[in-house]
Parts: C-alpha cells; structure tokens; sequence
C-alpha cells in the first residue's frame, strides 16, 4: 500500500498544506472567534472533507467534473459564496464586537455546543464546495499510486496521511491565534483582527470565484 516514492509525497504535502488559503483563514477566522478549541474543530471539519474527494476522486466522480468547465464554474462559484458571507458574517461579528463591552465568560455552555457545531459544519462545508481541492486529488495522488493495487485503497490510506498533517498544521495555527487572543483580549482589538480575516476570506472567495 506504501508507495516507493512515499517520501516524496510526505514532502510533497506537507508543503501543500502549509500553504496559506481559504481553509487556513477558516482555521484563523475561527480560532480568533472561540479560541483553540473552535480552531481544532474547525480543522476535523476540513480534514474530513478531504475524504469527501478522495471519494469521489476514486470513484471516478472527479475526472468528469475536470473535464467539465461548466459543473466545474457551478461548484466553484457556490463555494467562492460561501466563503464571502463567512468573510461577511466576519465583519458583522467584528462590528458587534467593537460596539459591545461583553466578554467570551459570558457565553453560555449551551452558546460554546452550537459554536463547536457551527465551526465543524463551517470546516467541512469550506473543503467540500471547495472544486480545486477535487481537481488537486484527480491530478496529484495519482502520481503516488500504484496501477497493481486497489485505487480505493491507495487513496483513502493517501488521504489519511494528508488529514493528520493538515490536522496538526491546523491545530499549530489555531494554538498560535488562541493565545493571541488571550492577549489580545480588548474588544475592540478582537474587532480589528476579526474584520481583517473576514476581509481576507471575502478576498479570497472573490479570488477563487474569478479563477478560470
């Protein structure tokens, strides 16, 4: 199951993750809104995406939509919308935030359950409508894939190795900002950090929606 060139791909997709995009802004964008633990949450939602193209993408699934421009135009732009209203729904939460004096003590155990729902459902939704990442699966874990083996197989154990290290890339990150906010703990400054990552999450779905 182990490819002779798996060293390569560990290489290969550490880097890939590492890259900044719209799943490391959610990550950020989410970690600055309820600390690590909406951070971490947020990346199982992402990692777990991931099998949602290594599904398809052995299946087959993922060849027809990188043939086709126009499924491929449909799926982008619904998910370049999503991420415009996160990036949206950012500012707003900024603008409230900056004209209100109350802290995260006093969000309710009840507020801290729907958060971590919303932040896995926002993870995973951010992958899934994610078309480049079908496309990436299609075009690269082919080439770390044997023809004598089950493609299923290989791809899924492929995509396992990509969920840990995207996971614990993610977590990194979300450690990183969760204590940046606690020093950064005034409203107001919150308020600047979180208009500025939903300014980048709009910036970033307006960029992937104008990708050919």
């Amino acid at each position: 199951m182990i490819p002779d060139n798996f060293g390569e791909f560990l290489i290969a997709i550490t880097i890939l993750a590492m890259i900044p995009g719209a799943d490391t802004m959610m990550v950020i964008r989410n970690s600055i809104r309820g600390g690590f633990t909406d951070g971490a949450i947020t990346s199982v939602g992402i990692c777990s995406g991931l099998f949602f193209h290594a599904t398809i993408s052995g299946c087959g699934l993922a060849l027809i939509l990188y043939q086709s421009a126009q499924l491929y135009h449909f799926i982008k732009i619904i998910g370049a919308f999503y991420i415009v209203w996160l990036g949206f729904q950012n500012l707003w939460d900024a603008k409230k935030r900056y004209s209100s004096a109350k802290g995260i003590e006093e969000i309710s155990a009840r507020s801290e359950k729907l958060r971590i729902t919303r932040s896995l459902r926002e993870g995973v939704l951010s992958n899934v409508l994610n078309p480049k990442t079908a496309v990436f699966y299609i075009t690269f874990m082919p080439q770390f894939m044997s023809s004598g083996s089950n493609p299923i197989t290989q791809i899924f154990f492929l995509t396992s190795i990509h969920f840990c290290i995207s996971f614990i890339w993610q977590c990194l990150l979300a450690s990183i900002v969760g204590k940046a906010k606690e020093v950064v703990s005034a409203p107001k400054s919150r308020s600047y950090i979180e208009a500025t990552a939903g300014s980048i999450l709009i910036g970033l779905g307006i960029k992937l929606a104008a990708t050919e």
